[in-house]
């Protein structure tokens, strides 16, 4: 008799999770390496950089477990787009505050974090494929590339007004 052995993760779907868990470490490797979180109760740092820290674990463990079944997919789905989203639009906020002078193609890319924000849309394409997974024909209006895009906007507004309001 065959010996059967526990998958923790489901062979159809172990390209793209594995492929999240390794994008998410790498960029929360490289965040840590920039803005090391201080947990020095004298100095405390920016309790802010905390945020980017415990978002990098969600999407290094908590998505990629969601993601694995069928019942909990669309909340690893969303953690995980959101966190695109979210980085993705605080990156730029910073990025523009700092422009690189004088602004030629090159700076763009190695004086902002644009190359970073280019790291993070793998993730959506791969949680796309486990979607087409449990759902070959998508689900309708939600969580395709029009409903991304309208979200992405939705923040960046909400972003845009409370960088200009709270000055």
């Amino acid at each position: 008799m065959r010996e059967r052995r526990f998958d923790v993760i489901k062979k159809e779907l172990r390209l793209p999770i594995f492929s999240i868990i390794l994008l998410s470490f790498g960029g929360w490797l490289f965040h840590a390496r920039v803005h090391p979180v201080s947990f020095d109760p004298v100095n405390p740092g920016n309790p802010a950089f905390l945020v980017p820290y415990l978002s990098g674990l969600l999407g290094i463990i908590v998505a990629p477990i969601l993601l694995n079944y069928r019942g909990t997919f669309v909340a690893g789905y969303l953690i995980n787009g959101l966190s695109v989203v979210v980085g993705a639009i605080g990156m730029a906020m910073l990025s523009l505050g700092k422009l690189p002078s004088p602004l030629t193609f090159t700076s763009i890319f190695t004086g902002t974090m644009l190359s970073s924000i280019i790291l993070l849309f793998p993730k959506l394409f791969l949680a796309q494929m486990v979607l087409l997974h449990y759902h070959p024909n998508g689900m309708g209006r939600l969580f395709n590339a029009f409903w991304w895009t309208r979200h992405f906007v939705y923040l960046s507004v909400v972003f845009a007004l409370g960088h200009f309001i709270w000055r």
